[in-house]
């Protein structure tokens, strides 16, 4: 806490900043505050240096109390009023413009406050958002920073649309959003493995994050579980500058449930299609009375069957978190999760079986005794922040991953005329460890008319993955239509032909957020990275070595009209090792990606919606491709572009909620020395793609706790490598109605149902990675969900 004189010493420096001339102007000005709830006097010292204001108080009048927290574009008036919320005082502003305070007479018993003000003044980037439109965000900055000011494309999926939506998987929650694309939910129930504008973003390249930090060291690690979640952010193209090692496509940031100032209580009974079972719950609250200590413990088990033959859904998830904050300027928040899952790998198959539908849709191909995929996954880490005054912040965060997993599954090798099945035998065993550290400074001045946020930080990232790999052979299966199972695959345990990876990334970043007359906010950073990477094939013991080192930055300029739009472009790039060496032994250099973005957005004042739109060209040069002089080699002279165009809109208006999203997306390989590759779109990536979702409260129309919800997503069709025919494109529709007995049942308070479907018309669609790498899409699938709230 700053001492009352300190505070008071402040607010009269703060007066000789201005002049009687410039309160007129002053009076009307609007700025961006980030205003923590604190001490009332070190609030009113804080607001008089950021907004050059003169404030004259009697110290005895402010002594003691607090203020809320105001984050937000406001005049200082505006701001003052929102912190004074609660304090019993008002304020006086002279006729020189000088702010004072004076206690508030008393008020009439019906008297209210208005609500969404002070809600949305007090957003927090890693809390609760109500509805589905996010206004800040770290992901884009590193700071907590407006969207509106952020000069890159960035969606914000709140928890509340994760509930809405029933997503069981990360691909799930970001179904709605643009730009984005992935394989069927028979895959995407157990890892996380999707396309950004046309750039695969998985583990594999690093695009994967949570809280901010690098997460998982192999694809195969487990999938999030969406529950555990407060939001997820998702910031498209290249953003190397601040996270290291990516793909051009960007980066997910997922963002873990933290414990909250005020009691939570959440329990959830579902059950669904194919024998699911689940209990979840989600507790929170301070454990003292000053609120010092607080804590979050967030869970669920699940039992279930799938549309697949004997694959089980089986999931364990706990996520306890603990947060100490001595003061407004102090926090420490330490997080862990567990989570294990047990299913079955759901192995790819030919287009030529799957397109024609020949293939049942639920044919299982392995051994009901011998495919697995267990994974257990534990992380564990903290998150720290300090603000030594209202200039200098300093932020770390480190966390450890590890993930174990057995997974045995039988592949599809072929369809005889008899309809039986060759399959071939894969048995996996994997561990992944990770360490991931951040530690950054925030600095916060001016320079002249322009002021700057500078942010400059180290972060860390070393990653240990070995996978022992096992071949062998089994009987074919029977029958496609009607097999009978029970043959014992026989393994080859002395040849372990998996592979053995470490990687170890360091990386300086200097960013500046610099903005002049509240009108323009132009963003500059530059990245140096350090990275070395050495893999092992187990089954010949060749060792492969890479060092790199490579400079990344980034410039976005973005004006700030008074009625609410938002123009930016920005430039911006990403680098990513490739591990490996060509024929004459020369190990191969990092790819490279550029983007040029043109974007805007609109927030229209007093408003809760959020509308964006971007143009972009981005590509990737360094890509393999084949050695035209010995093809068993690679070279790099591939090249990847992808080009488009993407829309969102995300409202609250009365009682109704959506969000709706189109992307354009031509992503295909313009460079290669294999012939048919050229010119040839990215797999898996659809041409357009749109998607709406909606609800609506019906209280308003007389039917009280009501709300029912639908959406639409479309995907056009999308190319298959090495094959004729495209995978056709689909239109999927969801449902939701959610039931609060509350509304009409005081004695029910806090009970609500609610159903959901996915899929709800049980549309058929397939998706393909390649020509032998297709899977069908799930049916419909329904949910029934009981929620005691207290």
């Amino acid at each position: 806490m700053i001492p009352r004189s300190r505070a008071l010493a402040a607010m009269a420096a703060a007066t000789l900043v201005g002049t009687p001339a410039c309160y007129a102007q002053a009076q009307t000005a609007v700025q961006d505050f980030d205003l923590p709830a604190a001490p009332l006097a070190d609030t009113l010292a804080q607001l008089a240096r950021s907004s050059g204001r003169m404030v004259s108080v009697d110290p005895a009048l402010v002594a003691g109390r607090r203020t809320e927290a105001v984050r937000g574009r406001y005049s200082a008036e505006q701001a003052l009023r929102l912190a004074l919320g609660g304090t019993g005082l008002e304020l006086v502003v002279t006729a020189n413009g000088t702010l004072s305070l004076r206690p508030a007479p008393p008020q009439p018993q019906t008297t209210t406050l208005e609500p969404v003000s002070v809600v949305g003044a007090q957003e927090s980037p890693t809390g609760h958002v109500d509805g589905y439109v996010a206004r800040r965000g770290l992901s884009g900055m590193k700071t907590d920073s407006a969207l509106i000011e952020t000069p890159q494309s960035i969606s914000v999926v709140t928890s509340d649309q994760i509930r809405d939506v029933k997503a069981s998987s990360l691909a799930d929650v970001l179904g709605y959003t643009p730009g984005f694309s992935s394989q069927t939910a028979s895959f995407n129930r157990m890892v996380d493995d999707f396309m950004l504008r046309g750039f695969n973003v998985a583990t594999g390249n690093s695009g994967m994050l949570r809280d901010g930090l690098k997460l998982q060291s192999s694809v195969y690690d487990g999938g999030q579980d969406p529950y555990g979640l407060e939001r997820v952010e998702v910031l498209r193209g290249a953003a190397s500058v601040l996270y290291g090692q990516l793909s051009p496509g960007g980066l997910v940031n997922a963002v873990s449930k933290r414990p909250t100032d005020t009691p939570l209580h959440e329990l959830n009974v579902e059950g669904g299609s194919y024998d699911r079972r689940q209990l979840s719950g989600d507790f929170s609250g301070p454990l003292t009375e000053d609120g010092v200590w607080s804590y979050r413990v967030t869970g669920l088990t699940r039992e279930a069957n799938n549309w697949m033959d004997h694959t089980p859904d089986d999931k364990t998830y706990l996520a306890p978190s603990l947060r100490w904050q001595p003061s407004a300027a102090t926090s420490l928040t330490m997080l862990a999760t567990y989570q294990h899952i047990r299913t079955n790998f759901a192995a790819p198959l030919p287009a030529a079986q799957t397109l024609n539908g020949k293939l049942p849709h639920d044919f299982f191909v392995g051994e009901p005794d011998f495919d697995r995929y267990d994974t257990d996954t534990w992380t564990v880490g903290y998150a720290f922040e300090h603000a030594f005054n209202d200039s200098w912040k300093v932020r770390q965060s480190t966390r450890y991953f590890q993930a174990d997993g057995n997974w045995d599954y039988l592949s599809f090798g072929a369809l005889n005329a008899n309809g039986s099945v060759r399959r071939g035998v894969v048995s996996r065993n994997e561990r992944s460890t990770g360490v991931a550290s951040d530690t950054s400074v925030e600095w916060k001045t001016a320079t002249g008319p322009v002021a700057h946020t500078v942010l400059a930080g180290v972060d860390y990232y070393r990653s240990r993955y070995d996978s022992h790999r096992y071949s062998g052979t089994v009987t074919a299966l029977d029958n496609i239509y009607d097999p009978t199972y029970g043959a014992t695959p026989v393994l080859n345990t002395t040849g372990d032909y998996g592979i053995g990876t470490r990687g170890e990334a360091l990386g300086l970043y200097l960013q500046d957020q610099m903005r002049l007359h509240d009108k323009w906010v132009l963003v500059l950073g530059e990245r140096q990275d350090w990275a070395r990477s050495n893999q092992t094939t187990f089954s010949s013991g060749a060792n492969t070595r890479v060092k790199d080192s490579a400079t990344s930055g980034r410039a976005g300029l973005v004006y700030l009209a008074d009625n609410g739009l938002a123009p930016y472009v920005s430039a911006s790039q990403s680098f990513s090792p490739t591990i490996g060496a060509d024929r004459n032994g020369n190990p191969f250099k990092p790819t490279k990606g550029t983007q040029y973005e043109l974007g805007m957005r609109y927030k229209p004042p007093g408003t809760e919606m959020l509308f964006s739109a971007a143009v972009y060209d981005l590509a990737q040069r360094n890509a393999l491709t084949t050695d035209p002089d010995d093809s068993t080699y690679s070279v790099q002279t591939g090249k990847v572009r992808s080009r488009g165009l993407e829309l969102e809109a995300r409202a609250k208006f009365g009682a109704a909620s959506l969000t709706a999203s189109y992307a354009y997306t031509d992503a295909r390989t313009t460079r290669s020395n294999d012939p048919t590759l050229v010119d040839q779109r990215v797999a898996l990536v659809p041409l357009h793609a749109a998607s709406l979702w909606a609800d609506y409260d019906f209280t308003g129309l007389g039917i009280a706790g009501l709300t029912l919800g639908a959406g639409a997503r479309y995907n056009s069709s999308s190319n298959i490598p090495g094959y004729d025919r495209d995978a056709p494109g689909y239109v999927l529709f969801d449902g939701m109605a959610r039931y609060d007995f509350g509304a009409n049942h005081p004695s029910m308070k806090g009970l609500s149902l609610t159903l959901n479907a996915r899929n709800l018309f049980n549309r058929g669609y397939v998706s393909c990675a390649a020509s032998n790498g297709c899977r069908y899409g799930a049916p419909r699938l329904l949910y029934a969900t009981m929620t005691y709230r207290w």
